[in-house]
């Protein structure tokens, strides 16, 4: 995977991260509103099957949003060796390059100091 898809991928899991940290937040509240404006006296069978599955999907998505932010770390982690591998990539190019302008100075300051040592014939 290139750099530039580890990182669309990255926006991707974080942003689907955080919608279900939103769905999470809401149910819960959900569940929170519905004991506040009753006690458990009060409920029949039904709402407490139905608090019941709404828990259930507040831990499937906790579970989910967990498994989304390892995602995350590992992507954060791939994206990061991408990033160091293309930074001594391009190091050792510019050091290759540094030499290269270096050793043709020098050749040209020795071509000049030779034509200039030898007479030229006109």
């Amino acid at each position: 995977m290139t750099g530039y898809q580890d990182i669309t991928a990255l926006e991707k899991s974080v942003a689907n991260a955080g919608s279900q940290l939103y769905t999470m937040a809401h149910k819960l509240h959900a569940v929170e509103r519905s004991l506040d404006q009753t006690t458990m006296e009060q409920m029949d069978e039904m709402e407490v099957m139905e608090l019941l599955e709404s828990m259930t999907e507040v831990t499937n998505e906790y579970q989910n949003l967990r498994k989304d932010i390892q995602e995350v770390q590992q992507l954060q982690r791939d994206v990061s060796t991408s990033i160091r591998f293309q930074m001594r990539s391009m190091q050792q190019t510019f050091q290759m390059l540094k030499k290269r302008l270096a050793t043709s100075q020098e050749q040209q300051k020795k071509r000049r100091r030779n034509e200039l040592m030898t007479p030229q014939e006109h």
